[in-house]
């Protein structure tokens, strides 16, 4: 069913529709990603000489803007899907061999990618100066768990980033988001990736998530502090930020 949460029913579905992810994403929001993601990266108000984590990482395009915005910090990408994995890596390949070591823009050091299950993630408590995620938990089948994880590698003091599809206020906001989502974004969809069923999944898991007022609350539940959001694309965005004390 288009509507399966099961965790191997997810991976598979994003393997399916990796080779056409990044173009329906750009088609999707009008490029807009981008500089949503660019927001995401400069929350994270990272340090030379840190570490930051993108977790559920797809092809790996917020782990590059937080490379891209602080250039001298290790960032690694964790995702579930080697499918898209490979993706992420190809990308970083090309970078390291279009610059060096570098981003062809002038950012930084390429990230590093690595399989992995963000409800048991492979590092150890305060490792990371900022731990983001960029569409990814709406995915998970155990959400409070996820947080737990990411508020558990991060260290003292770092910040967790959360970029993620949310229902809009009442108003125009949402009376686009549900002609956008529930009908035109399917058929993008069927006609661009050969996947309706993967881009009907995507506005029913926007139905089933947490509002961005109950997604800051189980940020607060899992420990973390000074927990605010703002929306974007007409309300139908959040990127939340808080803090680990």
């Amino acid at each position: 069913m288009c509507t399966d949460r099961e965790p191997r029913r997810i991976a598979a579905m994003f393997g399916r529709i990796a080779p056409r992810y990044d173009f329906m994403n750009r088609l999707m929001t009008a490029g807009l990603d981008r500089r949503w993601r660019r927001l995401a990266a400069a929350e994270a108000a990272l340090a030379p000489g840190q570490g930051a984590l993108d977790v559920c990482c797809g092809t790996g395009d917020l782990a590059f803007a937080l490379a891209e915005r602080w250039p001298r910090v290790d960032v690694v990408g964790l995702d579930f899907t080697t499918e898209m994995l490979e993706r992420a890596r190809q990308k970083a390949a090309r970078r390291r061999g279009g610059a060096g070591h570098s981003h062809p823009g002038g950012g930084g050091r390429a990230p590093t990618f690595v399989h992995g299950d963000v409800l048991a993630l492979p590092f150890a408590d305060h490792t990371f100066a900022a731990v983001t995620v960029g569409w990814g938990v709406r995915n998970v089948p155990d959400l409070p768990r996820a947080l737990a994880e990411m508020a558990r590698v991060t260290r003292p003091g770092g910040r967790l980033v959360c970029l993620e599809s949310t229902r809009p206020p009442e108003g125009f906001g949402r009376r686009f988001h549900r002609v956008w989502f529930d009908k035109v974004v399917p058929a993008l969809g069927r006609a661009v990736a050969g996947e309706g069923c993967a881009y009907e999944y995507l506005p029913a898991s926007v139905r089933d998530f947490p509002d961005a007022d109950a997604l800051a609350a189980l940020m607060a539940d899992a420990g973390l502090v000074r927990v605010r959001y703002r929306r974007l694309g007409f309300g139908a965005v959040a990127l939340h930020v808080a803090e680990k004390p």
